[in-house]
């Protein structure tokens, strides 16, 4: 009878861990909050195999677009984040580091909303992993530009000093200025997520760069303009830096379930919506909160491509 409880307890405790995860593993229509509550009640058990997960589909995203209703990465992105687990961290800047757009296809609007929060989350303050994802043109922009915003998450958060990611947008605007003077290629959008972070942290030290940039036509101006330099200048650094704390898209993962239960494909009644082809992984899309700053984006870059067209 000593050892007989005990072993019950484990065997209960497994069958309950491989519940979750089945109750996770695939989008129903449904938010799994039962679920998901019970894996944050189970933590230390449920890590290992959300770390596992990672593990086995960021050499094989490929595998990933086949099955456009397997959902336990994109929980388990949000739960390790949650946990603020470190061992997370390698595995998802691999997952992340893949070139083209395939890692967009397998998270959907997960990279633009959300991927820096969870990348300061899990980085316990080390941006070393961070500057290979930004400083690497042949992943997708817009995981480098979420990478740039999780410096600012982690400064918001006073995790960093607002100094040291100063010092390496500097350095960074740097090589970025040699590189466009010895190859002639199509400005990458890097310069407009680095002149944009550069703003929303104060742009003083480094209004020099900026300026450079704008005048060498760099930057996407349907994002920002001078003007938005302008603004943050003269609403001074210590005004700039509390708006910044005070922004949730600045915040560190707390807490998984309020994170994604306003999610669009989890509400009962959805607006109907006209498209001609679905928005991310099968069925992944954002709360209407997240919907409308997304497709700000999209209609900003639209109206860039009409002008081109138009003036072509």
């Amino acid at each position: 009878m000593i050892f007989t409880q005990p072993r019950l307890k484990k065997k209960i405790a497994y069958m309950e861990l491989t519940e979750i995860i089945a109750e996770l593993e695939n989008y129903t229509g449904k938010f799994p909050r039962q679920a998901l509550e019970r894996a944050i009640e189970e933590r230390e058990a449920i890590t290992p195999v959300l770390l596992e997960t990672l593990e086995e589909w960021k050499n094989n995203l490929e595998g990933l677009i086949d099955m456009p209703d397997y959902f336990l990465h994109i929980y388990a992105l949000y739960l390790l984040a949650h946990f603020k687990e470190p061992k997370a961290y390698p595995l998802i800047i691999e997952f992340f580091s893949a070139p083209g757009k395939i890692t967009l296809d397998v998270t959907g609007d997960l990279v633009t909303e959300d991927l820096a929060r969870i990348l300061a989350s899990v980085s316990n303050g080390n941006i070393e992993p961070l500057k290979q994802l930004i400083e690497n043109p042949q992943i997708n922009e817009y995981v480098r530009g979420a990478a740039l915003q999780s410096l600012l998450v982690l400064v918001a958060q006073g995790i960093i000093s607002r100094e040291l990611v100063i010092e390496y947008f500097e350095e960074l605007f740097k090589t970025l200025l040699e590189q466009e003077r010895s190859y002639d290629q199509e400005p990458s959008f890097i310069w407009t997520n680095l002149v944009t972070n550069s703003a929303i942290l104060y742009p003083l030290e480094l209004k020099e760069y900026i300026d450079q940039a704008f005048e060498l036509d760099l930057i996407e101006l349907f994002f920002v303009r001078q003007e938005d330099i302008d603004y943050y200048l003269k609403q001074g650094k210590d005004a700039t830096l509390e708006e910044l704390r005070k922004d949730r898209y600045y915040s560190l993962i707390e807490d998984t379930i309020s994170e994604l239960e306003r999610w669009y494909c989890f509400q009962e009644e959805k607006p109907k919506i006209t498209r001609t082809k679905p928005l991310g992984i099968g069925k992944l899309e954002l709360s209407p909160e997240k919907k409308s700053n997304q497709k700000n984006k999209a209609k900003k870059k639209s109206q860039k491509q009409d002008a081109e067209t138009s003036a072509s």
